[in-house]
C-alpha cells in the first residue's frame, strides 16, 4: 500500500465519520423538535425536610 493509497482512504474516512455525524445530528434534532415540551417541575429535596438540614448534629456535641 503506497503513502497515495493510505492518504486516499484516510480522506475517505473523514468524510464517512463526517456524513454519519451529520446525519445523526439531524435526525435527533428532528426528534427533539417532535417532543412535547414539558415545564420542568423542581423536584421536592428531602433533605429540606430532613433533621440534617437544621443542623441539629452540632447540638448533640458530635462537632467536636
Amino acid at each position: 500500500m503506497s503513502v497515495g493509497d493510505i492518504v486516499v482512504w484516510t480522506f475517505v474516512f473523514i468524510l464517512f465519520t463526517a456524513f454519519v455525524t451529520i446525519v445523526t445530528t439531524a435526525v435527533l434534532m428532528r426528534q427533539a423538535k417532535k417532543r412535547p415540551q414539558e415545564p420542568q417541575q423542581p423536584a421536592d429535596d428531602d433533605w429540606d425536610k430532613d433533621d440534617w438540614s437544621k443542623d441539629d448534629w452540632k447540638k448533640g456535641g458530635w462537632d467536636k
